[in-house]
């Protein structure tokens, strides 16, 4: 199951990179990197997650309170099969 993340900007003083460790350490065995890019301070991730081991809504859960805690812009947004939600929602 496939979910994008899309972020206005950074939290300061993190960087894409310190973002794509963060979010691996998270996950742990629980999904894994797609895809990543970033123009000026907006960007995205893309990530796997593993389905037919555990539920993905823990991969879900876990990553929107990684987010939060990381300090994201409101306005950055989780899209999950189409459906798009702010992570303070």
């Amino acid at each position: 199951m496939e979910l994008r993340i899309d972020f206005p900007k950074l939290p300061g003083g993190k960087s894409l990179m310190d973002m794509r460790r963060e979010l691996d350490e998270v996950l742990e065995d629980d999904g894994w990197l797609l895809a990543s890019g970033q123009e000026g301070e907006a960007g995205f991730v893309e990530l796997e997650l593993e389905d037919e081991k555990i539920n993905p809504k823990y991969g879900i859960m876990a990553v929107k309170a990684y987010l939060q805690r990381a300090g994201f812009d409101k306005y950055t947004t989780m899209d999950l099969q189409g459906t798009k939600t702010r992570i303070f929602d």
